[in-house]
């Protein structure tokens, strides 16, 4: 039971002993401590399900008010609740936590998911999990050269009813120099600027870095953290600062004394450091050039889990380096501990300090605003070269013209009206369900592959029953020749397209007399007197001509005529 005792504590999960079997953790409930010396095995099979080799009957325990059973397991202790199935969880997180001394408001924003390939541990959930536990309001991830993990981070954060911060962690190239920064989202403005920042390291850059000018191009909206080791460098570039704080929402200089390479980075980050506190603080009027902010770079949820590190590490380069312990979700006393010992106390007020640090972090928090909108799917949009642009005009041009390219070379003469029939159904789906710059997006990248050697697939296999995606050269399989369905690629009416149920305009007015009609968005359109449109009148729906519409008429448009029609004028 001491061993138990001694796990709680360590983890400062809030408890108190009742016997010798049983603790009561607060707001957790009763864990009885297993007694597994007389069993060969911790779990058993009873017929086809498998339960834990208990010694005890389960409603003894559960009629004394006990629902949770723990042991230990190798350097951990696990838990089991009696009221649910089987299902065995690390004895972490759990009930109230052993409050800090110290109530200084503060949020981890330096938090590397494993997102960050090969250098970071822990599900994200599993950090939101903690951060909910230790009291945070919000968490926010900062990993390098990838925001991979924000979507997953902005899930686990709405389940937890806490704030997700989006952060980025890359390098700045400056006139031959380099130095790590750190970039977080305030507004949606910022969250596009930081994943145009974002494709111009892993997409434009050669050496995976941002250049200062794109760099100051994509500064409203975000918060620009300069990394720990750039003191130096922001002494020999005052007016990049300037330019930087003139630019972002605000500019912090970043204090991290969780060194990574405990043999050789420690003293750098010392050395930066004292350099900031040193150079940059006007005492007189209580300012620093750019304003300090406590962000520990953490890896690894708990102390106990730093060989993960090392293994990912050793996995990455082949060399496992010697490191600290120290890259962990840390509370305020544990950081405050670490923080206090970098000051003179006779020079610097360290409490005030410290909560200067924290405080900031609060304030990013606060501030960041920015969300991904999933309540609607967004489709990528087809970026288009200067060339493309002179040759098609637009990109729905782009599309029709390839494909009739294509249906030149690869269709047969004798056959060209069944494959036609086929191409205009297709067309008028992938038209209608938004797909037409995802199909170029394919295109543009099957291509290139194809330019340079690399041989591509046919990806998901449905998508041999494409007509268009043959066309495009996207597939080689014809699938009028293998009787193959489009359906299988996409269906219309899992995509919500229903073309029986709505209006389809036609680009001309066959007869001598059309009619204007202009909508409440401010759209006018041009149609033909004899135009069937479907409406929705008094609550029911009927098939109207034209020029017999009312004006409380609503017209039900399809999709397709909503992205080609009513999205300009056509007079």
């Amino acid at each position: 039971m001491n061993e138990l005792h001694e796990w709680l504590e360590t983890h400062r999960i809030a408890y108190r002993p009742v016997d010798r079997e049983v603790v009561e953790i607060e707001g957790f409930g009763k864990v009885f401590l297993a007694d597994l010396s007389g069993v060969e095995s911790i779990f058993r099979l009873k017929g086809a399900e498998v339960e834990f080799n208990l010694m005890e009957r389960p409603e003894v325990l559960l009629a004394e008010g006990i629902e949770h059973v723990a042991f230990p397991f190798g350097d951990n202790w696990y838990y089991y609740s009696l009221r649910e199935g089987f299902a065995l969880n690390i004895l972490k997180y759990v009930g109230k936590r052993i409050p800090c001394r110290r109530r200084t408001p503060f949020v981890h924003l330096g938090v590397h998911t494993p997102y960050e390939l090969l250098n970071a541990s822990g599900d994200v959930a599993l950090w939101v999990r903690k951060a909910v536990w230790m009291g945070h309001t919000a968490l926010g991830i900062c990993d390098r050269n990838t925001m991979g993990a924000t979507l997953a981070l902005q899930k686990a954060c709405d389940k937890a009813g806490i704030t997700p911060v989006f952060g980025y962690t890359c390098t700045l190239s400056h006139e031959g120099e380099k130095i790590e920064v750190k970039i977080y989202c305030q507004s949606q403005r910022g969250l596009r600027n930081l994943l145009r920042i974002q494709k111009a390291v892993m997409v434009d850059a050669e050496d995976a870095t941002v250049p200062l000018p794109e760099l100051l191009r994509r500064g409203e909206g975000n918060v620009l953290v300069l990394g720990k080791l750039s003191s130096f460098w922001m002494e020999r570039h005052r007016y990049v600062v300037k330019a930087l704080t003139e630019t972002f929402d605000r500019v912090f200089y970043q204090v991290d004394l969780s060194e990574y390479k405990a043999e050789r980075l420690d003293a750098e980050v010392l050395k930066a450091t004292a350099h900031f506190f040193n150079t940059f603080y006007d005492r007189e009027n209580d300012r620093f050039l750019v304003e300090p902010v406590l962000i520990p770079d953490c890896h690894y949820p708990d102390r106990d889990d730093a060989r993960t590190k090392i293994v990912l590490n050793k996995i990455a380069t082949g060399a496992a380096h010697g490191q600290s312990d120290d890259q962990y979700m840390k509370d305020v006393d544990e950081l405050y501990e670490q923080f206090r010992t970098l000051f003179d106390g006779e020079r610097w007020d360290i409490d005030a300090l410290f909560e200067r640090a924290c405080r900031h972090t609060v304030e990013i928090a606060e501030g960041a605003e920015a969300r991904y909108q999933t309540e609607r799917n967004y489709m990528p949009r087809y970026d288009m070269t200067a060339e493309e642009r002179e040759r098609y005009g637009d990109r729905h041009a782009m599309f029709r013209q390839l494909l009739e390219e294509g249906f030149r070379r690869l269709v047969p003469p004798d056959r060209a009206d069944e494959y036609c029939k086929r191409l205009e159904k297709e067309v008028y789906i992938l038209e209608s369900t938004d797909n037409i710059d995802y199909l170029l997006i394919q295109y543009d990248t099957v291509s290139w592959a194809r330019r340079n050697g690399i041989l591509v697939g046919c990806g998901r296999g449905s998508a041999g029953g494409s007509l268009v995606l043959y066309l495009l050269g996207i597939t080689l399989i014809d699938p009028i020749q293998y009787d193959l369905l489009f359906e299988r690629f996409l269906l219309p009416e899992r995509a919500g397209l229903y073309p029986d149920r709505a209006t389809r305009l036609t680009d001309e007015v066959l007869s001598d007399h059309a009619v204007r009609i202009r909508f409440d968005n401010g759209t006018t359109l041009r149609l033909d007197r004899d135009a069937e449109l479907a409406v929705v009148r008094g609550g029911q729906r009927l098939t109207v001509y034209a020029d017999r519409l009312r004006a409380e008429d609503e017209v039900l448009f399809d999709n397709r005529d909503l992205l080609f029609h009513l999205s300009s004028e056509r007079l």
